[in-house]
């Protein structure tokens, strides 16, 4: 696959939440850099500039695109040169880890004039407070919609049988650990990576699971009960990585310590969840549905209902919000491109490129 797109961050029910320390394993990385500079500095250009660069090169790329703007970009990853680029500003702050040996800072603060930036200096610190506050609100309402989902999901725990849940885990793991996996054991335990393929953001919501899909086996697994679909995917995890395999863990943006899909390269299989109707081909079939008590589920499905229609509303809130905060950092970038040198940017990125053309 030529490009991959995901997310490493996310706008969640606990805040902004970040699994960008898994963006790149480190200690096998040639080089990670570190983009430091206010909002306009040119951080997401310097990225999308090289990352197309080395895909004229022929090289596959990774986009991590940013949770609050999709046409943003976090990082950009050349998996064949283990090479990245990382935006390492808050929410998501990054200092070197291994400073001069794999990591490094570049600093495209350097290229303003900070006396521009002085003269709009109450500008600058209100726009950024309401910012702040707006994240904050749109971090309230989907905390309230994960609430509301803890209801309608403990519902459904209390109707789900666990013998047979557990013996489902099993015929999935013997499936793909016993027949596929046999001859790639290794003594060292897999690797594992955390990322996210869906996320909330001020342009809806958006979802990367198809194209990631994309030349792929898929498994799908259906089931309403996402807490049961997570504890699926957390035993296939555990025991892929006690069989050597690495793992991608792809987890939900609203409960992000769930796992929602995952990705196990050496086998080029995504096992994806599916809470709607079925709809495509996939290579297997996992349906968790099966395992509720269906009859008691009937006398509960217009509480459910109703209790799905609350969590649309605070979700539609919350990307009101996040919506918001893009407006105020769009205020916020003019202010800083207007004080760039981006003559001095791009002469430093001619640098940094020639280092690998």
């Amino acid at each position: 696959m030529k490009e991959r797109h995901f997310f490493a961050g996310n706008n969640t029910a606990e805040g902004f939440f970040s699994y960008f320390d898994y963006i790149m394993n480190l200690e096998e990385a040639n080089h990670y850099y570190i983009l430091k500079g206010g909002p306009g500095v040119g951080k997401s250009s310097f990225m999308k500039k090289f990352a197309s660069n080395m895909a004229s090169l022929g090289h596959a790329i990774e986009y991590v695109h940013c949770s609050s703007d999709r046409e943003s970009y976090d990082a950009i990853v050349v998996p064949a040169l283990k090479i990245g680029f990382v935006d390492g500003t808050a929410p998501h702050t990054i200092d070197p880890k291994y400073p001069g040996a794999v990591d490094e800072i570049i600093n495209l603060g350097f290229f303003f004039d900070g006396s521009k930036i002085v003269d709009h200096k109450k500008e600058v610190i209100q726009a950024s407070k309401e910012k702040t506050q707006t994240y904050k609100s749109a971090y309230r309402y989907l905390a309230a919609a994960s609430l509301i989902l803890e209801d309608v999901n403990w519902v459904y725990d209390t109707l789900t049988d666990d013998l047979k849940f557990y013996r489902i885990c099993e015929e999935v793991i013997n499936d793909l650990l016993q027949k596929e996996a046999q001859s790639r054991q290794k003594e060292e335990l897999g690797y594992i990576r955390k990322l996210f393929s869906e996320s909330y953001t001020a342009d809806g919501y958006i979802s990367f699971t198809d194209s990631l899909c994309a030349e792929t086996k898929v498994w799908a697994v259906n089931g309403k009960n996402i807490n049961y679909v997570s504890k699926l995917m957390d035993e296939v995890t555990k025991k892929a990585l006690l069989n050597g395999l690495d793992v991608e863990c792809f987890y939900r943006p609203l409960t992000p310590n769930k796992i929602q899909h995952l990705f196990l390269p050496e086998l080029n299989l995504m096992i994806r969840s599916v809470e709607d109707d079925i709809k495509g081909n996939f290579d297997s079939l996992i349906d968790l549905n099966k395992i509720m008590d269906t009859t008691v589920l009937k006398g509960q499905l217009s509480i459910i209902q109703s209790k799905e229609k609350e969590y649309e509303t605070l979700v539609n809130m919350a990307l009101d919000k996040l919506s918001q905060t893009k407006k105020l950092h769009d205020r916020l970038e003019k202010i800083y491109v207007d004080s760039m040198d981006f003559n001095g940017v791009n002469q430093y990125f001619d640098t940094i490129l020639a280092k690998y053309k």
